[in-house]
């Protein structure tokens, strides 16, 4: 299991990746919303902790946005406001659970056991597939055969879009608006790289150019690249 911890008082932090590493997770630790942000969109996590009072910023908005950037994690929520408004807001905002201070570290292994069974983990999670491709869903992955690969929630959304269009060719117009949005405003040269960069990632699996371009039309899943 692989958790980021976004907590900014660092000997806790650092207690809680000791105590969960202990428990055979891996962890990454960050202290800050915006660090924690990058981390969460960067990697695919089991499971997120997120600290309530963050000094760039509040917790339980960093799962609102995180949620609407394509973030899937489940977040549970530490504080030591452990009201029920608190916990009622924290949930609303996306969190899957709520965890007040201080920790019982035996409590935290539980719910985090409890949070990803319930989410599901590569191998309960629902998988779109395309030839011997797998994209899973919760865990953000691509899988080839026997091999896997962890994709950013950015290069997980373009996937996902072209495992939904299968054998259809989509347009940049598209593409930016579903990765960025209709209104935003990015460079042209944007989706080129992001397309180019995740053909090498993928060629990790052994899957040669798994995105076509159609000259003058836009992208698609390569048909050769099924394996």
């Amino acid at each position: 299991m692989r958790v980021l911890i976004i907590e900014d008082e660092k000997p806790l932090a650092e207690a809680l990746a000791q105590a969960l590493e202990a428990n055979g997770m891996v962890v990454d630790t960050t202290y800050t919303a915006l660090e924690g942000g990058d981390a969460a969109l960067t990697n695919a996590y089991d499971c997120v902790l997120v600290d309530v009072m963050l000094p760039d910023g509040n917790g339980i908005d960093l799962i609102s946005w995180l949620r609407t950037s394509g973030c899937t994690s489940p977040a549970i929520v530490l504080t030591a406001q452990n009201e029920v408004p608190q916990r009622i807001a924290g949930l609303n905002a996306g969190a899957d659970d709520y965890l007040g201070k201080p920790i019982d570290v035996s409590e935290l292994v539980a719910r985090l056991q409890a949070v990803v069974r319930r989410t599901g983990g590569q191998t309960g999670s629902t998988a779109l597939e395309y030839g011997q491709l797998k994209l899973y869903e919760n865990s953000r992955t691509l899988a080839f055969r026997d091999h896997t690969l962890e994709l950013s929630a950015k290069e997980f959304s373009l996937m996902e879009f072209l495992f939904r269009h299968p054998n259809q060719v989509l347009s940049r117009d598209q593409l930016i608006a579903h990765l960025w949005g209709v209104d935003a405003l990015v460079a042209d040269n944007a989706l080129d790289n992001y397309v180019y960069f995740l053909r090498k990632k993928v060629a990790k699996l052994g899957v040669r150019d798994v995105i076509r371009t159609i000259r003058g039309q836009g992208y698609m899943l390569n048909p050769t690249a099924r394996g």
